[in-house]
């Protein structure tokens, strides 16, 4: 595999401006979209519902403004360079993952799951993402280079995709810095929008609980440690208050 990057043409000012209010639509729809579900009900089962309904919002807007130009990804199945660094999370996807984890049928594939996220949480809880990108320590979701969760990963994970396997395995030797690495373009647009839109929306329609910004293995730990976490979280108690994304200074 070639390790050049593609060559990309810059974007107009119009095209920037484009952009942007197509991006700002999209969030709008997914606040309206949180509005619509909190509106109907606000148990822990919206909150699944509101995750759900999110990554299919932005799978579906990705795959509709993709250019028949676009050059496929290097990602593939197998490939975890990128498995190795600090996951951004709301509450209602730690809130997923961990019923999930739950609910699983193989006690030995949970057992290994939970075993792995707490040894991984004693490491890097409260880590910022440049020191946590320093120990160069997998996912705990990961399993034979293969994402155990892969169906529900966050938002952060599904977006995230390389043209060049070359510039990942960079990234995991010094750390994925910003711009280091091109995602492709429409699935970029689609997955940023959306999420700004599910954080927007819940921090309008949800505004007495923690909305901050979540670190995935803190956060799926604190989430399994109680079996009312999702309803707590509701009623705005701390779940999460060790749990809260750090940010390099």
């Amino acid at each position: 595999m070639s390790s050049r990057r593609p060559l990309i043409a810059p974007m107009t000012g119009e095209q920037r401006m484009q952009e942007a209010a197509f991006s700002a639509q999209i969030c709008e729809a997914e606040i309206e979209a949180v509005r619509n579900i909190t509106g109907a009900e606000t148990g822990p089962d919206s909150l699944f519902k509101i995750i759900d309904n999110a990554s299919g919002f932005a799978e579906m807007v990705a795959k509709k403004i993709r250019s028949p130009a676009t050059p496929p990804v290097a990602c593939k199945e197998g490939c975890s360079w990128c498995c190795h660094q600090t996951v951004r999370v709301t509450a209602p996807e730690a809130f997923l993952i961990a019923r999930f984890i739950s609910s699983l049928a193989d006690l030995g594939l949970r057992t290994i799951i939970e075993d792995a996220l707490r040894k991984l949480d004693m490491q890097t809880r409260g880590l910022t993402p440049k020191a946590r990108a320093i120990l160069r320590t997998p996912c705990a979701f990961l399993k034979e280079d293969r994402c155990t969760i892969y169906a529900i990963r966050p938002l952060a994970c599904a977006e995230f995709t390389s043209f060049n396997v070359n510039d990942c395995k960079k990234g995991y030797r010094v750390g994925f810095k910003p711009k280091s690495v091109i995602h492709e373009k429409a699935r970029m647009v689609a997955y940023y929008a959306v999420r700004d839109g599910l954080i927007l929306g819940l921090r309008e329609s949800l505004p007495g609980v923690d909305n901050a910004d979540l670190e995935l293995t803190a956060a799926v730990v604190d989430a399994l440690d109680s079996p009312q976490s999702a309803r707590d979280w509701l009623e705005g108690k701390g779940v999460f208050t060790n749990a809260h994304l750090k940010q390099d200074q």
